[in-house]
């Protein structure tokens, strides 16, 4: 069976990968406008796997989708670690809720909506004695949280050279880059391509902008700093008004910061503003921020449908994968697994 995925992004990738894990004899192409290295939306993102802070902000589809996605990185990453021999980091110690004295209201707000949604041993109220245990460097700022245990961060740039070296090892697989397709037949043909293809995946994210009706992108901001004077283990997310704020911490005392979600297509660089305003927030939450090296500044256009909800589209051969939003992470493994379990039928994919 030939079948061509269109986008090597996140969706992409993590398609290519559990399709040949499959073992039905499977000839894949994946095929991307950029090389392989290239730095897309999958990389401009923290890569947290949030199913329950997440859900207080969005939908109630959130946390189901997240939950079983959090549970499908635990086993397929170690997976993908051992067929690879590489290092892919998942810390699951789960994520720390704060807010600063002035934005109690908001914090109270959230904890209600909390309160309601989620199950009891799923989060809970910390005082600072318990903060203390879990993040000391937290206590300076703050004297009592929320704790969500189960949600992680995957370090997705290993997670990507894992899977670069896992297309390399496999004969049945083709990364065909820096070739770029702009018309998808439903046909299973594709312009350029000699042999049609018994399935073709269209993983484009904003690539696909011009096939798709009420679809935009919006723009999501982040930081990397190498923190020598911080230590948190934890996802910690800020409660604020103007700016939420999330860090999601990677080894060596470097983290991963984010705010920003701008409704635009717009992909130049971090502008003053915004990059002030990340920052700050960033300073307040730990004066050893202060003192962080800023490694990069980086702008990704998420690609995002007007419900904010990922949408599978099925057109003969063709299937698009699309609008995931800021959610790839806590949304792509479920969405795979169950896409491919609906065209296969196969019991044994997870």
């Amino acid at each position: 069976m030939r079948v061509a995925i269109i986008g090597a992004g996140l969706v992409g990738r993590i398609l290519a990968w559990r399709l040949n894990e499959l073992r039905q004899g499977f000839k894949i192409s994946l095929i991307d406008q950029h090389d392989r290295n290239f730095v897309g939306t999958g990389l401009v993102a923290a890569a947290m796997v949030s199913p329950f802070t997440e859900a207080i902000s969005t939908e109630a589809v959130t946390q189901a989708l997240g939950v079983k996605s959090y549970l499908l990185w635990r086993k397929w990453l170690p997976e993908l670690a051992a067929q690879t021999a590489s290092s892919i980091t998942f810390n699951q110690k789960g994520t720390i809720v704060v807010a600063h004295p002035q934005d109690q209201a908001d914090f109270k707000r959230f904890k209600i909506k909390a309160d309601a949604m989620i199950a009891a041993d799923k989060m809970r109220s910390i005082n600072q004695a318990t903060l203390e245990a879990l993040e000391p460097q937290l206590t300076e700022n703050f004297n009592h949280a929320l704790y969500f245990s189960n949600e992680g961060v995957i370090d997705n740039q290993a997670l990507y050279t894992a899977l670069n070296q896992y297309f390399d090892q496999q004969e049945n697989i083709s990364l065909i880059e820096n070739t770029k397709i702009d018309q998808l037949t439903n046909d299973g043909t594709l312009k350029g391509f000699d042999q049609s293809f018994d399935w073709v995946f269209d993983c484009r994210g904003n690539g696909a902008s011009a096939d798709l009706k009420d679809f935009r992108s919006v723009r999501g901001e982040i930081a990397r700093v190498y923190a020598p004077e911080v230590t948190i283990s934890r996802a910690v997310r800020l409660i604020h008004p103007r700016y939420p704020l999330y860090i999601a911490p990677r080894q060596n005392h470097e983290y991963i910061i984010g705010a920003t979600q701008i409704e635009s297509d717009n992909d130049k660089p971090v502008t003053v503003r915004s990059g002030l305003e990340l920052l700050s927030a960033l300073y307040s939450l730990h004066q050893g921020f202060s003192e962080a090296q800023i490694l990069q500044l980086q702008v990704g256009l998420r690609p995002t449908f007007s419900n904010n909800q990922p949408r599978i589209e099925y057109d003969n051969k063709l299937i698009r994968i699309n609008g995931l939003y800021r959610h790839g992470y806590l949304f792509t493994p479920t969405i795979i697994n169950d896409l491919i379990d609906t065209l296969f039928n196969n019991e044994n994919l997870t």
